[in-house]
Parts: C-alpha cells; sequence; structure tokens
C-alpha cells in the first residue's frame, strides 16, 4: 500500500520532466557531435557522377535515370542561368557602386550617414562575389571538371561566362 502510494506521488512529476524525449534528445546531440567531429565529407550524390573531379554525363544520366542528351540539355541551360546571373550581377555590383559614389560625394558627415554609405559598398561586394562564384560554376561546366576556386583564378582561360 505503502509503496503504490509512493509511485503514485513520484510518478506525476517525473512524467512531467519528460525522461524519453531528455533521452532522445541526448542521442540526437550525440550523433550530432560525431558528425561534426568526422568533418566535411564528399557529397553522396557527386560521388556516382564525378570521377577524378571530372564531370562524366554517362554517369550522371544512369544516377539520375535520364539520357545523355538529356543531362547534356540540363547542363547547357544551368551554363546560360550562371551566365546571365554574372552578367545581372555584375550589372547590379556596378549600380551599387554608383549610388554609393554619389552617396560618398553627398552624404554630411555624420555617423549615420556613413553607416549607411558602408552598408551600400556591401550589397556591393556581394553583389560582386556572387557573380564571381557564378563565374566559377559557368567555368565549371564548360570545361567539365569541379575545378577550385584556386584554379578558376590561376586558369589562361577567360573566366567570362559564356
Amino acid at each position: 500500500m505503502m509503496r503504490a502510494l509512493f509511485r503514485r506521488i513520484v510518478a506525476g512529476p517525473a512524467r512531467t520532466i519528460g525522461w524519453l524525449q531528455i533521452k532522445q534528445n541526448a542521442t540526437s546531440i550525440r550523433e550530432l557531435a560525431a558528425a561534426i567531429k568526422a568533418g566535411p565529407q564528399p557529397d553522396p550524390r557527386l560521388l556516382p557522377i564525378v570521377a577524378n573531379r571530372r564531370i562524366d554525363p554517362e554517369r550522371m544520366a544512369a544516377a539520375l535515370g535520364v539520357s545523355v542528351a538529356e543531362v547534356e540539355h540540363r547542363l547547357m541551360l544551368r551554363r546560360r542561368r550562371t551566365a546571365r546571373a554574372v552578367y545581372l550581377y555584375l550589372s547590379a555590383a556596378a549600380a551599387f557602386l554608383l549610388v554609393w559614389l554619389y552617396e560618398v560625394i553627398t552624404v554630411p558627415e555624420t555617423y549615420s550617414g556613413w553607416l549607411y554609405v558602408a552598408g551600400l559598398l556591401a550589397v556591393c561586394a556581394a553583389f560582386a562575389l556572387s557573380a564571381l562564384y557564378n563565374a566559377l560554376v559557368n567555368w565549371q561546366i564548360r570545361t567539365r571538371r569541379l575545378g577550385t576556386f584556386g584554379e578558376f583564378l590561376a586558369t589562361e582561360e577567360s573566366w567570362w561566362p559564356s
């Protein structure tokens, strides 16, 4: 009798703590910590597609379950999109640079005014970096290899998208 009463008194507050959820969350945290310790892993979706950092349309078609012509068509469309993105981002960067120059000339010497000018320059830099990233992707599709950013900058070819 006393034991049953004790269980009833202790069980109510113990259920409100949610021991099962705490155990599940602790397991999730251990798994995430193990993944972080393991470091970055290659993308498993790219392993059957890329051999020696080369883009292989035949393997890509087999992995995606489409024809090689469809893969070539998708690569061509992606190349066009990245070329268009480079030009749009560079145009936006140039426009924000002109706005930035105008603001530098016309803004009075106040703290908030200079913060606004610095913000415009940051937006300009973001557009320029986005253009550079899309140029890298375009170059990778054009050369059919997953070259690094350093290889992209050191290449003898033009990095302008085509």
